[in-house]
């Protein structure tokens, strides 16, 4: 193998290691795990993220707490990615669209959605991809009231938000929120 051959595998791998980083980003955040979205962030980080712009690991501290509070549910579906690697530092755009629901007691709960991009600066550190940098780019929001929810006690296991849920399992990772 030549170096060309070399430095097109490394692309590759780094490639593959910053797209793992965004998806355990959005586990953290959709699981309610702070821990598993906090350890995406360098150790000096800043996200802006709209109203909430701090130090990543604040973020991800601040808006767990928040949204334990606040939604039953938080979903995250990442869209195509373009990625640029120099060296030990690299650029990624990647479409997202997160899904909030927000319970209304007495009421319909509400479905807010956000469409968008993360423009993030990442960095090598200690050996693993890290976002250093992340800009939360808003396309398009809407909210709604749920007026009914056609699948509801149709079967399907319903997602948990922390420990609970099955994909910790399946993955074959440890949850770091409790029971």
């Amino acid at each position: 193998m030549d170096d060309a051959d070399r430095a097109r595998l490394r692309e590759l791998w780094d490639h593959h290691e910053i797209r793992e980083l965004l998806a355990t980003y959005c586990h953290g955040c959709d699981r309610g795990d702070e821990a598993e979205m906090a350890g995406v962030y360098c150790a000096e980080s800043w996200d802006d993220h709209g109203p909430d712009k701090c130090d990543g690991k604040q973020f991800a501290r601040e808006i767990i707490a928040k949204s334990a509070v606040t939604t039953s549910v938080v979903s995250h579906q990442l869209g195509q990615s373009r990625i640029r690697v120099n060296g030990d530092t690299a650029g990624a755009e990647t479409y997202f669209i997160a899904t909030c629901i927000y319970p209304v007691e007495g009421g319909a709960d509400i479905l807010n959605q956000l469409g968008g991009r993360y423009v993030d600066t990442l960095a090598r550190e200690d050996g693993a991809w890290r976002i250093r940098k992340r800009l939360c780019v808003r396309e398009w929001s809407c909210s709604q009231p749920i007026a009914q929810d056609w699948l509801a006690g149709a079967g399907f296991i319903e997602s948990r938000r922390g420990a609970d849920d099955v994909s910790w399992d399946v993955l074959g990772i440890a949850p770091s929120v409790a029971h």
